[in-house]
């Protein structure tokens, strides 16, 4: 059962909420104040935290299990213990953190707009597990940096959604070359990733939650190591070349 009522455009039926959408939110509300509280308990500069890990997998599975989804991961052999990568995935919807943070074995980081960290209660949780603070309208390229630099030396990988926010059409748009700047400057590989099923769960500007499979498609890592900045632009094309032959 759900909800419907036609778009601005008289044509389109757009679900505003299904029997899934009170249940998903509320769980994520709850699970999110629970690891705020858990978050705040680990101790002041210990991001290396065996506790952080679980705290942010069950986070991402209190939203994923009510909304119905069934994880699929695809290609988890390209993942090797205890390397470090910039992660690039497409972008389909709100729900593509969650999935990634559940579905990845890897201790995994990601940038987040700054509007989270003016939440109450979030801000000190977010900088204690080490998220990444991005002002989209003004982004700090230093910040940006030094945060990503943090998460590296502390043994996680960095998750960046390229194409700078969720895609309109679910189509794959163009790459920024942000993330492979990054992963030249530090080293590590690129490891690209198609999230496929996203968007049909939960849809961008919708509250319309459906249950369905979502599959994380992992590549082979990108090697970035001896190039240079010169590079970016072929590394950013091979990564979105990679992703697009799974969408």
């Amino acid at each position: 059962m759900s909800r419907r009522s036609l778009s601005a455009r008289g044509s389109e039926i757009r679900e505003h909420w299904t029997l899934r959408t009170v249940p998903m939110f509320a769980s994520g509300a709850v699970a999110t104040a629970g690891a705020i509280i858990a978050t705040l308990g680990v101790r002041a500069g210990t991001r290396k935290s065996h506790l952080l890990e679980p705290i942010l997998r069950t986070w991402a599975r209190a939203w994923l299990v009510p909304a119905g989804v069934r994880l699929q991961v695809d290609g988890q052999e390209h993942v090797v213990a205890g390397h470090r990568y910039v992660v690039v995935s497409n972008h389909q919807s709100n729900l593509d953190p969650m999935a990634h943070l559940a579905g990845l074995r890897l201790p995994l980081r990601f940038l987040a707009m700054r509007e989270l960290f003016d939440l109450p209660g979030m801000s000190g949780a977010l900088r204690r597990i080490g998220i990444i603070e991005v002002d989209r309208e003004n982004p700090d390229s230093g910040m940006i940096m030094r945060g990503v630099s943090l998460a590296l030396t502390d043994g996680a990988s960095v998750l960046v959604y390229p194409e700078g926010q969720t895609s309109h059409d679910g189509g794959l748009n163009q790459f920024h070359i942000g993330a492979f700047v990054l992963a030249i400057e530090h080293g590590v590989p690129i490891l690209p990733i198609t999230v496929i099923g996203t968007r049909e769960v939960w849809a961008p500007g919708s509250n319309a939650i459906h249950s369905g499979l979502v599959r994380l498609v992992i590549h082979e890592p990108i090697d970035t190591q001896g190039l240079n900045r010169r590079a970016a632009i072929g590394l950013r094309d091979k990564a979105r070349s990679a992703i697009a032959t799974s969408l």
